[in-house]
């Protein structure tokens, strides 16, 4: 499918070239030359993000970027210009670009650029039409995805929320049978009662029968008082039992005469109390091969009673390109609870989480992108924020790809060789090695010393020094600024 790409430029001649260096790529370029053009392009149509040059005849580039980003919030801005101006850069980032190139441009460093860009925009869009529809408060909509796996998935859901049927949720650690459950139950006519989540396996073998149908004053030692168990607290509504082959078999007859009479007896109890709740059991283990074992690891009739509407949840390796849907909802999600400014994926990291088979399922993905977004000071995560087993081949947050730079002992500066690209270990200082002899400088001191000795070291590339100290470019430009750092 052909996206379209707004572009902002007065210069003709630039204009012709990047439709020549884009002639092969699957991108419609509408060309503006002002910004007034711009605005009437976008009051017109919707585009999968934007090139925008600064130096405009109508308009301060950096303005109409601040309004363009305020405006219209899901569509990624690329800045183009023939200014290399460090404090330009930072203001710009801060209004809101995900990257910065200067003219002449490099045309594979353009294609990368863009290319992140309009990814990034169709995460924002399609997260924003989810949340929209509600996608994100509750119901069915919670169960993101939009692979054949789980349009399957959610249509047998939406079939048993239609009735009281006894569900059983199937599928590999962490592939959502919670957030599936609360779905069928909010779906619901029981929406208005309670949902009790019980993880069978967690509780320990002596309260485990309290806890699931209560007990009465005097039951046991330590009962001093009469207590409801989660069949009764679930009343009118819904009890999820996760984890239902970790079961005891002692419980799992107790619970197959819950399902057929449809009463609990409380722990010390002589009579029984009648209860209206729908149950739905989820279990990572192959119960049927369970039935086959001996002695057998699982009641048949408990089965059979259990799986009248069962239902498997896809693993994630098998849900095609719902990893980045998941992903960019997930930060979100964790940068507002974390309060960070962290916006966007690098296409490095998006690669990252796409070729990795995920064995946690979403629950690994969900845990993945939270660490990130809490490691990230920037506004994009990238590489270095992915646990070591799933960062590329050779890059860490201590050694990162960089230029090959060499240290001169006299004065602490370094030399940057000429393309050529190589590691730099964490044990090769940036500052002189510490010893007792060296006094204890405030830690603003020491930073702004490791920003400008790497800043030399790369000759004020910035990219060149944001790999050396393992940082975002973001970063550096932002202590360039607050350092008041210049050549």
């Amino acid at each position: 499918m052909t996206r379209p790409v707004l572009v902002v430029d007065d210069d003709e001649s630039f204009l012709e070239l990047l439709e020549f260096e884009l002639a092969d790529q699957d991108v419609e370029l509408q060309r503006t030359r002002s910004a007034a053009e711009a605005r009437e392009a976008l009051h017109r149509r919707r585009f999968a993000a934007a090139l925008l040059d600064l130096g405009l005849p109508d308009a301060n580039g950096e303005e109409l970027l601040a309004s363009l980003r305020q405006q219209h919030p899901q569509m990624p801005c690329v800045v183009l210009t023939a200014r290399d101006d460090v404090e330009q850069v930072v203001r710009c980032i801060q209004h809101g670009a995900v990257d910065y190139l200067t003219k002449p441009f490099d045309r594979m460093r353009l294609l990368t650029s863009l290319n992140n860009a309009i990814t990034q925009g169709a995460l924002r869009v399609r997260v924003g039409e989810l949340r929209h529809a509600g996608a994100l408060g509750s119901g069915f909509a919670r169960f993101l995805g939009e692979s054949r796996a789980v349009h399957e998935a959610r249509a047998l859901l939406r079939r048993a929320a239609a009735s009281d049927v006894t569900l059983l949720l199937l599928g590999e650690s962490g592939t959502g049978k919670e957030v599936a459950a609360r779905a069928v139950h909010e779906e619901s006519r029981r929406a208005a009662g309670p949902f009790v989540a019980v993880n069978c396996g967690a509780l320990p073998d002596g309260v485990i029968e309290s806890e699931l149908f209560g007990h009465e004053k005097g039951a046991f030692t330590g009962a001093v008082a009469a207590r409801r168990g989660c069949f009764e607290s679930a009343e009118g509504g819904t009890i999820f039992l996760d984890e239902i082959g970790e079961l005891r078999p002692d419980l799992q007859v107790r619970l197959l005469r819950v399902l057929q009479e449809r009463e609990i007896q409380r722990v010390g109890a002589e009579h029984r109390t009648a209860v209206d709740v729908r149950v739905i059991a989820a279990t990572h283990r192959r119960l049927r091969e369970a039935l086959d074992a001996d002695p057998p690891g699982f009641r048949d009739d408990l089965y059979y009673r259990l799986a009248v509407f069962p239902v498997e949840l896809p693993p994630l390796r098998e849900r095609d390109d719902d990893v980045l849907v998941l992903a960019q909802s997930f930060l979100q999600r964790f940068a507002a609870r974390h309060r960070k400014a962290v916006e966007r994926m690098s296409s490095g990291f998006l690669a990252a989480i796409a070729r990795h088979d995920w064995p946690g399922n979403v629950r690994e993905l969900e845990n993945v992108i939270e660490r990130a977004v809490i490691l990230e000071d920037d506004e994009q995560l990238d590489v270095h924020d992915l646990p070591v087993e799933l960062r590329p081949v050779g890059v860490d947050r201590c050694q990162a790809p960089t230029v090959h730079a060499s240290w001169d002992a006299d004065d602490g500066r370094g030399r940057v060789g000429s393309g050529v690209v190589a590691t730099r270990a964490c044990s090769t200082p940036l500052l002189e090695s510490a010893s007792d002899d060296l006094p204890v400088r405030p830690f603003d001191e020491e930073e702004r010393r490791i920003v400008l000795n790497a800043l030399r070291a790369a000759d004020w590339n910035i990219k060149a020094a944001a790999d050396l100290l393992g940082l975002g470019r973001a970063t550096i430009y932002r202590k360039i600024e607050r350092y008041g750092l210049s050549r």
